[in-house]
């Protein structure tokens, strides 16, 4: 970890566009850091309330520290991905997410390893695909190596209309402004010692801006064998005493499944079954679904109690108020998906 508040790398338009490249996967919006909080709100002009551009202008005022920390979305506009990153929030799981770079790297296998506040981000780079095959591919990884309590990002196998940019980290070499940092404080990318890979921002971004790929028979082989991102449920067992085959579509689908077991098959969820919502814009992990509590909740105001009415909004109707085909429609498909 490094204090760098202060610096002032010295910068060519050249070296700019390529660490731009590397990292940036679109320039049509990005998101800003807050740093009252740390979170992150998407840049707009607030005359008019219009979303604005990223420019390299911007980029490098986030590289030198001059009062705006951005972040970047993993995803195209085509929901493409060029990179994912494991997020660890400690230092347990950060030397758990080491240990699989290490055995990756033995592979031959390459990751960049960034330091954060609290644990670090590994990034992987490959050529851009499909971002549910590029969560299918970390979600194998982390699987593998047991990443239990790992972030990883994106989060979204794709953009939809209602969550139209989807998950962000923090654009590297960047100050991060949190309220739990005394200052405004650099991180920057470390080998496997934890040394920095070069002593400056501008040498930093130097390495990165033709970061190595993960080999692509690598990554055929593991899309070979990962599963495809297809929503799966046990066939529920039902008490003969209190279920029976008159009782009505939308009783059973109730009572055959909780919600919190319903939506982690489509929402990445914490352990206390927090996330972010799949039907807005969400930095912030404004989707709650308790384990222990039969029904889900935003803290945004995204509408919906129900299994149900999560999936009619997941299937895209901007109402829950459904007509009698469209309503007979849902119940039909959760029927199936549940084996009732």
């Amino acid at each position: 970890m490094r204090h760098e508040g202060d610096s002032r790398p010295e910068l060519d338009l050249e070296l700019l566009r390529a660490y731009a490249e590397t990292f940036i996967s679109r320039w049509d919006t990005y998101p800003v850091q807050n740093p009252k909080d740390g979170t992150y709100f998407r840049a707009k002009d607030f005359t008019t309330d219009t979303i604005q551009p990223l420019s390299l202008a911007i980029v490098e005022r986030h590289l030198r520290g001059q009062g705006i920390t951005i972040g970047a979305y993993l995803l195209d506009t085509d929901s493409q991905a060029k990179s994912i990153v494991f997020d660890a929030d400690d230092a347990e799981h950060w030397a758990s997410v080491q240990h699989m770079a290490d055995q990756l790297e033995q592979e031959g296998v390459p990751s960049y390893r960034e330091q954060s506040r609290r644990g670090g981000h590994l990034w992987l780079f490959f050529d851009r695909m499909p971002g549910a095959d590029a969560r299918r591919f970390g979600n194998f990884l982390r699987n593998r190596y047991e990443l239990d309590g790992v972030e990883l990002y994106p989060k979204q196998d794709r953009l939809t209309e209602m969550n139209s940019v989807g998950s962000l980290v923090r654009l590297p070499l960047g100050l991060h402004r949190h309220p739990e940092l005394p200052t405004p404080q650099r991180f920057v990318f470390v080998d496997r010692e934890n040394v920095p890979l070069a002593p400056s921002v501008r040498e930093q971004m130097a390495i990165l801006t033709n970061p190595q790929k993960v080999p692509r028979r690598f990554v055929k082989a593991i899309l070979k064998r990962a599963p495809e991102a297809k929503p799966h449920f046990s066939t529920p067992q039902f008490d003969k005493k209190k279920f029976s085959k008159n009782m009505p579509p939308d009783k059973k689908i109730k009572a055959a499944v909780s919600v919190h077991d319903f939506v982690s098959q489509f929402v990445e969820l914490t352990p206390t079954g927090r996330g972010y919502c799949p039907f807005h814009e969400d930095h912030r992990m404004s989707f709650s679904t308790p384990p222990n509590a039969n029904y889900w909740h935003c803290f945004a105001g995204c509408t919906g109690q129900t299994v149900i009415d999560f999936f009619i909004r997941w299937k895209g109707y901007q109402s829950l108020d459904l007509d009698r085909e469209q309503w007979g429609e849902v119940l039909k498909e959760l029927l199936g998906m549940l084996h009732l």
